[in-house]
């Protein structure tokens, strides 16, 4: 598992150290900040943040368009731009890369936080519809966690919330409703076996007539369920 960590490119050291102090209080993570194109794409490629927040002036030949440009062609994260121009022609330019947010300066703590939860929810949300996805992004507490799919052993319903086996550590508690995060698993990997589990079907150790094993803990199965899984697994 690993918290969602936040890029910074800014190239006003005090707002950058500003930004930093707010994200850290706001529970994230934060790479290096970077001032300048150069140091963005080093910042990307060695710390790889999934989340970029991204001043459009860097002060260079190069600004944060062009830092954007780079990366929707080389990497899968989202963009939020910062910047305090909100004239027509910075905002034209700025839509041709897609950003997932646009904030102008300055903003508040509460801003930023909103800005950042929604274009990280939005964008792994969309991302998991387009492709199979190796990863996943849930929210747990104040944290976005990513976890790998493949470790996921069973997930069990808790009224408005779901816990989160996974083959190592305590059960992940996440706001979220069994039928979504079924929506988010590969169907051919995962069943819904009853009305409050999901399984993963390569942690299944027996298949009885009512009852399931799975990681050594047994549920019990409904008949549909256990037909729609049998045909998965034949």
């Amino acid at each position: 598992m690993l918290s969602v960590k936040i890029g910074v490119v800014e190239d006003e050291m005090i707002i950058a150290a500003s930004i930093v102090s707010t994200l850290k209080k706001l529970n994230y993570k934060v790479s290096t900040p970077a001032s300048g194109y150069a140091e963005a794409l080093e910042i990307i490629e060695k710390e790889q943040p999934h989340l970029l927040l991204l001043d459009i002036n860097l002060g260079g030949q190069k600004d944060g368009i062009d830092v954007a440009e780079f990366v929707r062609a080389n990497y899968q994260l989202p963009i939020i731009f910062l910047t305090a121009n909100s004239d027509i022609a910075t905002v034209q330019r700025a839509k041709t890369v897609k950003p997932n947010a646009y904030l102008l300066k300055p903003f508040t703590k509460d801003d930023l936080f909103a800005s950042i939860e929604i274009a990280i929810s939005n964008y792994y949300e969309n991302a998991d519809k387009a492709s199979k996805k190796e990863n996943l992004i849930v929210k747990s507490g104040y944290d976005f966690v990513n976890i790998q799919i493949e470790k996921i052993v069973f997930i069990e319903s808790n009224d408005n919330y779901v816990s989160i086996q996974l083959t190592e550590g305590k059960p992940l508690i996440v706001r979220s409703t069994l039928s979504e995060m079924l929506e988010k698993l590969p169907v051919n990997e995962f069943t819904r076996i009853n009305r409050s589990v999901i399984i993963n079907h390569s942690f299944i150790d027996k298949i009885e007539t009512e009852q399931i094993v799975v990681a050594e803990k047994t549920f019990s199965i409904t008949t549909k369920s256990k037909q729609e899984l049998l045909e998965k697994v034949s």
